[in-house]
């Protein structure tokens, strides 16, 4: 099979055997299922009144928490990401910490995760097992199991609803119940239009760098396009967004010394300058010999256009690493490098 010829059947037959696939189209449900997880779980033991939340985790839980962070821009609340090993010096008895580690092993989430029990504040994990959750039953907190059998990335879907609605329950947001449960039949209704527009996308992308920009406001779907092109597609892949890219990056595109193809994903929530400003910048684009692909994304909420986003973005990564060759699920680079690491130890 040549990387611009792309026979589905035969290639997922033989390039899936985990079935990546599956685990997309499952989105939708995954909204739905990550929503409920929370609802029997009583919370009153983290019923402390907080200034901010801390969101702790690495890979696709960390982009739970910036999907997260970026959907409830418009509230009150401070909601921090920290993809490290130490939460900020500020971090108080009146910070919510979630601990969210897919495996349960991640080894910076648990020394944010140790750090945050010393300052004495009140923790929920978010979690399939592991140490952390070993920690966290010795010391009765509250801990949100997800489904185990996915790619940790594959469960960011779940582990964002859940977060969510644990921010529901304890009231530092407004209630989103009802684009929530409308989402999953949204979703559904598009799957089949996102599927061929993801192939059609991943044909472009077959002799290509993805270069993928989206406004500050959206910009951890940028990232998870950019990551999962690293991590289904095994191939490099780069993200930026507006209107910081154009007071740096756009320079580059005079000399771009690369074979890139630029995504520019459009959400009608942006501001109509930076509408301006990616159609300018496209423009500038292929005047430098840089191909592009603008996209609208479209859905009946702000939930269903992330989320169509990303689903369109997980596919497109998708059907790349089938003109590819590769399988998307296996990431052997990443567990040699953490094997190498040795053990860790707080």
């Amino acid at each position: 099979m040549a990387e611009d010829e792309l026979n589905v059947a035969d290639a997922i037959a033989k390039y899936d055997p985990e079935n990546m696939r599956q685990a997309i189209l499952s989105t939708p449900d995954q909204s739905e299922q990550g929503y409920k997880l929370v609802e029997a779980l009583d919370l009153s033991r983290a019923g402390g009144k907080y200034h901010s939340v801390i969101i702790a985790g690495m890979g696709g839980s960390a982009i739970a928490g910036l999907l997260l962070q970026n959907f409830l821009s418009d509230e009150p609340l401070r909601i921090v990401v920290v993809q490290d090993y130490s939460i900020p010096k500020w971090v108080d008895k009146h910070t919510l910490v979630i601990a969210c580690s897919y495996s349960g092993n991640t080894e910076e989430t648990l020394s944010a995760y140790k750090e945050a029990r010393r300052k004495g504040c009140d923790v929920i994990v978010v979690t399939t097992g592991g140490k952390i959750e070993e920690y966290a039953r010795v010391s009765k907190l509250i801990i949100v199991n997800i489904p185990t059998g996915y790619q940790p990335r594959a469960a960011m879907t779940i582990q964002f609803f859940a977060m969510l609605r644990i921010l529901e329950k304890l009231r530092l947001v407004e209630s989103k119940a009802k684009d929530v449960l409308k989402l999953k039949d949204d979703l559904k209704a598009q799957l089949t239009t996102l599927e061929k527009n993801a192939i059609i996308l991943s044909e472009k992308l077959a002799h290509k760098t993805p270069l993928v920009y989206s406004s500050k406001r959206f910009e951890a779907i940028a990232y998870r396009w950019k990551c999962q092109f690293n991590e289904n597609s095994k191939t490099m892949a780069f993200y930026h967004f507006f209107s910081e890219m154009n007071h740096n990056e756009i320079q580059a595109f005079i000399n771009p010394r690369g074979n890139y193809h630029a995504i520019i994903l459009r959400f009608d929530e942006d501001h109509r300058r930076v509408h301006k400003r990616m159609t300018l910048t496209k423009e500038i684009m292929l005047k430098g010999g840089v191909s592009a692909t603008e996209i609208g994304i479209r859905g009946t909420s702000l939930l269903s256009k992330m989320f169509s986003a990303i689903i369109l973005g997980d596919l497109a990564s998708f059907y790349l690493a089938m003109r590819l060759r590769t399988d998307p699920s296996v990431v052997d680079l990443i567990e040699d490098f953490k094997n190498k690491l040795g053990p860790y130890v707080a």
